[in-house]
Formats: C-alpha cells, structure tokens, sequence
C-alpha cells in the first residue's frame, strides 16, 4: 500500500512532573517525539499510512521508542535499530507567563546520527511505495552525514515523481542561520510544499513581507515551488495563543479561521499542522489542507505530549464549528 515516508530522529522526551522547573524536579514523565515522526504520527491519526525512517539504538530505550511508534501505527523500516549510538533525549520545561517555555537537548552520537556517517539509508527500498516524502530542516542540521541522507532522500523522491515536503523548522540551537541558509536553499529549492514560520523565513532566508499572504508569495517566487504555507501564531500569553494557516499555491491563497487556544502544550504544532496538509493535499484541494492542517494543530496543542492522536472527525468538527462546542454526552 502507497504510504507517506518521513526521515527524521525520534527521542524520549522528559518533562518535570507537576510543572516543575528542570532543577526542582524530582520525576519525570515520558514520551517520545521528533519532528518528522509527529508527522507521520499525525498522518496516521488522520487516516493516511505513514512510515517513518530512522535509527533507534539496540537497547531497552530503542525498543521502548519503537514499541510507541508501533502502537501509534507508524509504519518502520526492517533496519531501524542500530548497533551503534544512544537515543536521543530532550527536557522540556513548561513555561507560564512571564516564563517561557524551555528545552534542553541531550543528542549527542545518537543512532541516527552515528547511521548517517556510514550511510546506511537505503532509500530505493524505503521510497518504493512512497506517494509523499517529507523532511524537515531538523535532520540535516544533527550531522554533515545527515545533510547527505537528506540530499540523497530527495534527490531520489524527485527521480521516482514523488511529491517533496519540507519543513524549515530552523533550530538555533543545533547551526547558525547563515549555515542553515546554505544547506537549507538547495533542498527547499527540490521540494514541492514548503511549510514555515513567519520567524523563519525572515531569520534564514531574509525573506520579508507585510502580510502573511505577501510573505508567502515572496518565498513561493524565491524557491520557485508550488506551495508555501505558514503558520500563524499571536501569542496573547505562554498558554493562550491564536493560531491559524496560510498557504499560497496554483489555485491560489487561502487562510484559515484563527483559533483561540487554551495551550497545555504546544511542542508538535507545526509538525501536527504539516500533517494536515499533507493529508488534504493528497486527498482534496490548498483550500480544505489548510482548513484542516490549523485544525489539527490547534487540537495538538490541547493534548500532551509530541505527537497529536485526535481523528480527522474531530479536527473536521472543529473547522465547522470554530469553537469547542457543549459537552457530547
């Protein structure tokens, strides 16, 4: 069966227990996550097979990170687990106003990685019944042998007619912006949907616009893609936040409504949305995967953890009513 491929890291997330600041905690809660994971994840949440390409170490904890991306359906390749490196983890600590929100990695010679520097991706076999192909700007930044599994990913998606996504996603924690453009150019150039921030496309590419719509066209004209889509973010307080899409393609620019959400965590939100796109894109029309790329995400933003479970029913409820409605009994 066709399937969207992803590639990316997964690691186990740990969060204070009770809100806690990282030096106050005393236990931990876990999950696992990673960027392109959450979007197969998301895909697979919203009716649309997903397989997620990555490297998870031989050991308890990589078992342990399979098991829940078994039990969230994602599809994984027969050499996911790797004789050499560690899983990836990262602490989350969840902010409140005036306190931000704030990550802490702990990534160094992870699987995937220690993978990367033998080139050990066999996208022939992964891409062979790929309908879609998505990465983000995340996994070239982790390595110099990542940058060339990405390259090489895409390069192959683009000779077998498989439609490209790619997400900036710039980590200014993981390579500086001028660093990041260099690398970043040449495969946003490949893809075919290119997801952003507003933040990002200034920081990165110098790209500026007085609109969201205006700023889209500007990124569209200067990859020479078919889509760009931007997620909208007006942050009211750590916790209360309005969000919404925008996306300019063939047909068109379309915007979503802008919902006001109650965050409890937000962490996933731009990979939830990616996924809503994706979904639409491969099914429908810019103007419905948009619609329900900010639904989504704006649902994954109630939920704990990285990944966003709820159902297509649920975010399609949501773009018709705007608004929770009474409760369901």
């Amino acid at each position: 069966m066709s399937k969207v491929v992803t590639f990316g890291e997964v690691m186990m997330r740990l969060t204070p227990s009770g809100d806690d600041l990282l030096i106050q905690a005393t236990s931990f809660d876990a999950n696992f996550g990673g960027s392109e994971y959450n979007v197969a994840a998301g895909l697979v949440a919203l009716g649309v097979d997903a397989m997620c390409v990555t490297r998870l170490p031989d050991n308890p904890l990589g078992h342990r990170a399979l098991a829940a991306m078994r039990m969230c359906g994602v599809e994984v390749p027969d050499d996911i687990l790797a004789p050499l490196g560690r899983l990836g983890i990262y602490f989350l600590e969840a902010g409140s106003s005036p306190r931000p929100n704030r990550v802490v990695y702990d990534r160094a010679q992870s699987a995937i990685v220690m993978s990367g520097a033998t080139d050990e991706f066999n996208w022939g076999r992964y891409l062979a019944d790929a309908r879609w192909f998505h990465v983000s700007g995340i996994t070239p930044a982790l390595s110099p042998g990542l940058l060339r599994a990405t390259e090489d990913a895409i390069r192959k998606s683009c000779e077998k007619g498989v439609p490209v996504s790619f997400d900036v996603n710039y980590r200014a924690k993981l390579w500086s912006t001028e660093d990041a453009r260099e690398a970043l150019e040449p495969l946003a150039k490949q893809a075919c949907v290119i997801i952003s921030t507003e933040e990002d496309l200034e920081r990165v590419f110098s790209i500026e616009g007085a609109t969201p719509r205006e700023l889209a066209e500007r990124a569209r004209d200067r990859f020479k893609t078919e889509t760009v889509a931007i997620t909208l973010r007006d942050m009211k307080s750590v916790r209360r936040n309005l969000w919404g899409g925008c996306a300019v393609g063939p047909g068109g620019c379309f915007e979503s409504r802008m919902y006001d959400v109650e965050v409890i965590d937000r962490v996933g939100a731009g990979d939830a949305f990616t996924a809503g796109l994706i979904a639409g894109l491969l099914e429908r029309d810019l103007e419905y995967a948009v619609s329900l790329a900010a639904a989504f995400s704006a649902i994954k933003q109630t939920i704990r953890g990285d990944v966003c479970p709820a159902s297509r029913a649920q975010a399609e409820e949501l773009m018709k009513k705007g608004s929770a409605g009474r409760i369901q009994r």
